[in-house]
């Protein structure tokens, strides 16, 4: 499984995922989640509609999923794209149990990260809370 969320850190996270991916002969989950307690701070904020938010989210994740997969046709790879929405790292974890995959593959930094070191927050807790063994790149 990769979690991708238009960083840098997941760009650099599907290279990776494509070739384990292609290397194992392994079905590849391709999963965005859109940030619903985001979407609802910004909706207060702004008071603005949260549905109107959420479609814009929806939007933009369904076209960061197609460029991803599009990305993996260079590989011979099965994938599936998944368009989620929660809490990023709490769904990642519920869908890696789910669909009861091997590996998640996911960015140390992502579209939040900024210039920490070290873990970001949504890579933390996949790290800790999954099943099954997580790959961070860096």
């Amino acid at each position: 499984m990769l979690a991708v969320d238009g960083s840098e850190g997941s760009s650099r996270a599907a290279t990776v995922a494509f070739e384990v991916a292609e290397m194992t002969k392994s079905k590849l989950f391709i999963v965005h989640v859109i940030p619903t307690p985001i979407v609802r701070q910004i909706a207060l904020m702004s008071e603005s509609d949260p549905e109107e938010i959420l479609i814009k989210y929806k939007v933009k994740g369904e076209k960061l999923l197609e460029g991803v997969r599009k990305a993996s046709t260079k590989y011979k790879i099965e994938t599936e794209v998944i368009l989620d929405r929660g809490s990023p790292s709490d769904r990642i974890i519920y869908l890696s149990k789910e669909k009861k995959v091997d590996l998640v593959v996911i960015g140390a930094r992502g579209a939040t990260g900024g210039g920490r070191t070290g873990l970001g927050s949504s890579a933390e807790r996949v790290t800790f809370g999954a099943d099954c063994p997580v790959l961070v790149v860096k």
